[in-house]
């Protein structure tokens, strides 16, 4: 027992003298960093190199890590503008010290937009295929390149398979894929005997199907296959576990993780070593004066791995194997190494039975004292309890009797605010639509006994019909809103859905209110997202049309200059938002919910007085709500409002040529 006190003792202060010495770690300025990956998550490679980036600035709290994906391997670089403007937006607040990209598509983004984005600031890179062809030479981008290595590739297999004449290569068209295509086809001017194959089409099922053909290939060389002829992701480890399954000849692949999946072996480059490498060649960079000195392309050491059962099964022996491989699923012999293990093993778990022995007589020993001294208490506890219950019961009741009285004045409460407040509203809304109906009504009467003058030129008879004619449309417009809400209400409102362009119906509203703008100091701009794509949706087209026509209503009669834009884009889930946005006088956050409300105006507590009922917006909302979407504001007073809203079935299409 004195040996172990004194080993508990020695260990405390260990961690005693390792906490003082961390109080002591010097202070360092904070730096924000941002690592741009090519690829989504659930990509082995991606979530391999990041997590070793993570862990290794746990040990540097001075670093603030930002990380986005540009998911590459699905959508390409077709929406690299839209990130560039979504990185300038989200980060334009923070000032980046150094930058990380891994994978071909993240370095072309970051070459592309570095002036604009990162400018003075120096940029590291993981995980590309061909440094080589970039313009880095007096640059601020250092890195790592990760070769396929396709002159070790074909080495390996001749090495192993000498006879091999026919190689099968699959890889996708992605920047990465035809990277590898084009490597492997340089070093086939070195092996005249050996023709590299490539898949025509690049699906799972015609892969697995060329794979099946056991007289066509030698060797089949598995690089990596995230994306499909027609530009659809393809689950890449799925793939090789259906090419592992079906393949009859030798399968080499150049990921570790591919063990187990059919595969022979391969080469293997570590994200985790690139991803530490990287941090050590930023902070390098940044904690030195001399950039000059670093190399803009460097390398990292490149393994083999073989899986031993894959080895039987194709009669390779192991002296065969290249010196310092790592081979899964060895059988290793029972040497004495291992029974010096047992035998410690055993020894310990001898002396642990021994000091449980000691600790439990010593604990029964104290158990039989306390059972006679709980014995007692609990006899006392027996008799409180007994009293406790019937205080208990007493205060339950009046607490019942309480929480009732509280609950009932509550509802009361509520009902009568909820009552003075519909009948407050409702008054409101019947003097509002009785002056909004009696002031159109008076004009069309007033001009119309006008018109029966006998003594009036043409000018003015055409002035008077024009005045009768848009009072008309005013209270035609009323009318019309009040019987929408009453069909909604009444849930008698019926859609008629249809398949049609949001990009014409926005081509339609623009024409049309650039017609009808009388102010000069208003700009009208539509928006859409792509020139060579286009927003369909299934649903009610004159609905969704009303949406606009309210929305952009409300922006006119609230903006009395600057900009009024409509249209619609995609966020960062790829997700359509339609919009209308104004610079008009917008609207205060406490009314942000209310305005949707029956007979609210956005003017109730304005010193200027705006015509309407109070009803558009809520019927807007009603409508959003019944095809399927939602309807939300962002607006500060004096600098304007933005309605945003969503409907059910919106997709992008290509535009036919």
């Amino acid at each position: 027992m004195k040996q172990i006190i004194l080993i508990c003792s020695l260990f405390f202060v260990l961690i005693c003298t390792r906490n003082t010495s961390l109080a002591k770690a010097p202070y360092r300025a904070v730096r924000n960093v941002l690592l741009i990956n090519s690829y989504h998550q659930g990509y082995a490679w991606t979530d391999s190199l990041t997590s070793e980036i993570v862990n290794v600035l746990k040990e540097h709290p001075e670093i603030n890590l930002y990380i986005k994906y540009l998911d590459a391997k699905r959508f390409g670089q077709g929406l690299f503008d839209v990130e560039k403007q979504y990185i300038l937006d989200k980060y334009s607040e923070i000032s980046f010290s150094g930058i990380m990209v891994t994978d071909n598509d993240a370095l072309d983004f970051a070459t592309q937009y570095k002036n604009v984005l990162f400018p003075d600031i120096p940029v590291v890179f993981a995980g590309v295929s061909n440094p080589g062809d970039y313009p880095l030479e007096n640059s601020d981008f250092y890195g790592f390149k990760q070769s396929s290595d396709a002159a070790g590739a074909i080495d390996l297999v001749k090495m192993l398979f000498p006879r091999v004449e026919k190689l099968l290569a699959i890889t996708d068209l992605t920047t990465t894929g035809r990277v590898y295509r084009e490597e492997l086809r340089k070093e086939l001017e070195h092996h005249k005997d050996v023709r590299v194959l490539f898949p025509r089409v690049i699906d799972e099922d015609s892969i697995c199907s060329l794979c099946c053909e056991d007289s066509t290939f030698d060797a089949i060389y598995y690089f990596n296959v995230n994306q499909g002829s027609n530009r659809k992701p393809i689950d890449d480890v799925l793939l090789l576990k259906r090419i592992g399954k079906v393949s009859q000849v030798p399968l080499f692949a150049n990921e570790l993780s591919s063990l187990g999946k059919g595969v022979i072996g391969g080469y293997y480059q570590s994200g985790r070593k690139q991803g530490m490498e990287l941090v050590k060649l930023l902070l390098d960079i940044l904690n030195s004066n001399e950039k000059n000195s670093f190399h803009h392309i460097n390398y990292t050491e490149r393994g083999r791995f073989f899986d031993n059962n894959e080895l039987d099964r194709f009669g390779v022996l192991k002296d065969d194997l290249p010196e310092g491989s790592y081979i899964a699923n060895r059988r290793e012999r029972f040497t004495h190494a291992h029974v010096l293990w047992l035998t410690g093993l055993f020894v310990l778990l001898v002396i642990g039975v021994v000091i449980l022995s000691v600790v439990n007589r010593r604990r029964k020993v104290a158990h039989r004292k306390s059972k006679v001294q709980l014995n007692k208490v609990e006899s006392q506890k027996a008799e409180l309890l007994n009293a406790y219950e019937k205080l208990s019961i007493l205060t339950m009741d009046l607490e019942n009797t309480n929480n009732q009285l509280n609950i009932s004045n509550s509802n009361l409460l509520e009902a009568k605010k909820k009552a003075e407040e519909s009948d407050n509203l409702k008054s409101a809304f019947l003097a509002n639509v009785s002056h909004e109906i009696r002031t159109p009504l008076n004009s069309i009467v007033g001009f119309s006994s006008l018109l029966a003058e006998p003594d009036l030129d043409s000018e003015t008879r055409k002035m008077y019909i024009g005045m009768v004619e848009s009072n008309t449309e005013s209270l035609l417009v009323l009318i019309d809103e009040i019987i929408d809400l009453s069909k909604i209400e009444a849930q008698q409102l019926s859609l008629k859905k249809q398949h049609f362009s949001v990009d014409i119906l926005i081509g339609e509203l623009f024409l049309i209110f650039a017609r009808d703008n009388k102010n000069e100091k208003i700009q009208l701009l539509a928006k859409r997202t792509s020139e060579t794509k286009e927003m369909f949706v299934f649903s009610d087209r004159v609905r969704v049309k009303q949406i606009f026509i309210n929305l952009l209503s409300n922006a006119f009669k609230f903006t009395s200059s600057g900009v009024i834009e409509f249209g619609y884009f995609l966020n960062e889930n790829a997700d359509a938002i339609l919009f209308v946005r104004d610079t008009g006088i917008g609207i205060s956050e406490e009314f942000h919910e209310v305005i949707f409300h029956r007979f609210r105006k956005l003017n109730e507590n304005s010193g200027k007085l705006f015509r309407g009922t109070g009803l558009g917006l809520a019927i807007t909302q009603r409508l959003v709500e019944l095809l399927g979407g939602k309807i939300w504001l962002e607006s500060e007073p004096g600098k304007g409002t933005s309605f945003y809203f969503t409907l059910e079935g919106l997709l992008m299409n290509d535009i036919p040529k």
